[in-house]
């Protein structure tokens, strides 16, 4: 799991941070060798945390404009997420390597669908 915070300018989406932790916990790795990635936004409704418990699910409901409550760690409307434009041209360099790679997202964090996308169709 990679954790990332949502900010206008210089962050490190969980994309990138994904492919930069796998390439330095093994550098026998290479572009070719990535075969897909996962996206998929969610919560982590954690104790102490400014957007957690029912603050947080006040919150989630009043962006939706809906009073049903959300299951736990489902985020608003983002599912299925594509990459961000940065990470997404880290993808097409591992694309342009390695043509199968693909790029999975979901409709919601039951993970019941997954969406399979080819880099160059994002």
């Amino acid at each position: 799991m990679n954790v990332e915070v949502s900010m206008p300018t210089g962050s490190l989406c969980s994309e990138r941070n994904v492919i930069g932790t796998a390439l330095a916990s093994d550098q026998a790795y290479r572009r070719i060798d990535f075969r897909m990635i996962a996206v998929l936004s969610m919560t982590l409704d954690l104790p102490g945390t400014p957007r957690s418990g029912k603050d947080s699910k006040a919150l989630s409901r009043k962006r939706a404009g809906s009073q049903d409550s959300l299951p736990a760690g489902e985020s608003i409307g983002l599912n299925p997420i594509s990459p961000c434009g940065a990470c997404n041209e880290w993808l097409k360099k591992i694309a342009e390597v390695n043509p199968d790679f693909k790029i999975l997202t979901f409709p919601d964090t039951s993970c019941s669908e997954v969406f399979i996308k080819e880099v160059n169709s994002l």
